[in-house]
């Protein structure tokens, strides 16, 4: 009993699901996940008048998200930071698609740290450290929510031309492709040809990678955007829809953080 125990406990995926649990994120993802998924059983029992059932549901929901406000403390700072460090880049240098997704990046990291910024004041607001009245702590709770939506959209902007300038390159790869090809079977530079061959089956593995990357933080962003435009009444959608948009993004992001951890799921051979 102690082995199976044991063998349990040291399975490789058990390191992995400890080594995602190991990073401020991959926590954070994990409690988004649980959150999301208590607002939406919560509305489920809802419909079915199931008051008691729901108000436990959404009390787990509460706490979840109150967890979740206290490992983001300090993100502003780090949002912040990364702002900084993309518009110290000349914007001048880039073109077309390229000079988008950065300008939209960059709102995208200032948007997300006033969105902390403002969820820290409401929050602390919340515990009664800060001396709000309920007008006041309304009013910046909205700013969040529009913090929030601008920080969204930027990041769908900038997604969008990435994918874009992607495009482009992979019309430039394709057609740099074609050329070696055809030079291969003329009998031109056969030793460098077949290195070349290596360096293109790796560019295309990348460019497939950066695209596969690009379209599922353009699906989280489609989805993630309707909460900040219920919160600011831009649309009505019901808890459960949101719930499930809430559980499909958080599972995305879980599996980002799963796939990133890889290594610590493989077991170890002697």
């Amino acid at each position: 009993m102690s082995n199976i125990a044991a063998e349990i406990i040291l399975h490789p995926k058990v390191n992995q699901t400890l080594a995602v649990l190991a990073t401020t994120v991959g926590r954070d993802k994990v409690t988004r996940l649980l959150q999301y998924l208590a607002r939406l059983l919560a509305w489920s029992l809802l419909q079915r008048g199931n008051v008691g059932e729901a108000a436990r549901w959404n009390g787990l929901k509460g706490g979840l998200a109150n967890g979740r406000k206290v490992m983001r403390l300090f993100r502003p700072a780090e949002f912040l930071q990364s702002a900084i460090n993309l518009a110290q880049r000349p914007v001048t240098t880039l073109k077309g698609p390229a000079q988008v997704a950065h300008i939209a990046q960059i709102g995208r990291q200032i948007g997300y740290a006033g969105f902390h910024t403002t969820d820290m004041i409401t929050w602390l607001s919340s515990i009664r450290f800060l001396k709000y009245d309920k007008l006041k702590t309304d009013r910046i709770q909205r700013l969040m929510y529009k913090f929030w939506f601008a920080g969204v959209l930027s990041s769908l902007v900038s997604s969008i031309a990435s994918l874009l300038r992607l495009r482009a390159d992979s019309r430039r790869f394709a057609l740099s492709t074609e050329v070696a090809k055809r030079e291969e079977k003329e009998g031109k530079d056969l030793e460098a040809a077949s290195k070349d061959a290596s360096d293109r089956r790796e560019r295309g593995r990348a460019l497939l990678a950066q695209r596969e990357t690009i379209i599922s933080q353009i699906l989280s962003d489609s989805l993630d955007i309707w909460i900040p435009a219920t919160g600011l009444g831009l649309v009505n959608l019901s808890d459960g829809t949101l719930g499930l948009f809430g559980v499909i993004t958080s599972c995305m992001g879980v599996q980002a953080q799963w796939n990133k951890h890889s290594a610590a799921g493989v077991r170890k051979t002697k």
